[in-house]
């Protein structure tokens, strides 16, 4: 047996596996930290929706309530049998005692419109028109439901993409 040869160690001493713990646990709480980042921002994000649609299905039932108006309003107007044309104008004069209500008349048709606000920029904006009560078919129709911004988009100005020196 020879004395002078000894046993080494392999290549991947103790300090080398310390090291690589240290790294694995380093990118678990990186990983964790940017999990919890990206958990908190999708929080954030889904409050700001609940909180539109909590805002819009409040506005839409002001909206179906101020449809009820109407249609209690143009219910109680008596069918005359004297035509369309005397009907549109008992519904024109009961139109435009509803507050908030906007009555136009379009040659041989009305169309009431009004806004529920959902917040500072935006509202609902309803249109009904009038129609016929003889043909079966109710007192109005929906011609327009629909979100509207309050707000108009002005250009700030023009940004120098191209600029030529002559």
């Amino acid at each position: 047996m020879s004395a002078g040869k000894e046993k080494g160690y392999p290549g991947f001493q103790i300090g080398t596996s310390f090291l690589l713990v240290i790294f694995v646990i380093i990118c678990l709480v990186l990983l964790g930290v940017l999990s919890l980042s990206g958990a908190l921002r999708d929080k954030g994000y889904s409050d700001k929706a609940a909180e539109k649609t909590k805002l819009y299905y409040a506005a839409v039932s002001k909206a179906q309530h101020k449809l009820g108006e109407i249609d209690k309003t143009l219910s109680g107007i008596e069918k005359k049998g004297d035509g369309y044309e005397v009907y549109l104008e008992d519904a024109e004069k009961a139109a435009s005692g509803l507050e908030g209500v906007a009555c136009m008349r379009d040659g041989e048709s009305i169309v009431l419109s009004y806004k529920v606000p959902i917040r500072d920029s935006q509202s609902l904006f309803v249109e009904v028109e009038v129609i016929d009560p003889e043909k079966g078919n109710g007192t109005y129709k929906i011609v327009k439901w629909q979100e509207e911004s309050e707000t108009v988009w002005e250009e700030e100005g023009t940004l120098p993409v191209l600029q030529f020196d002559d």
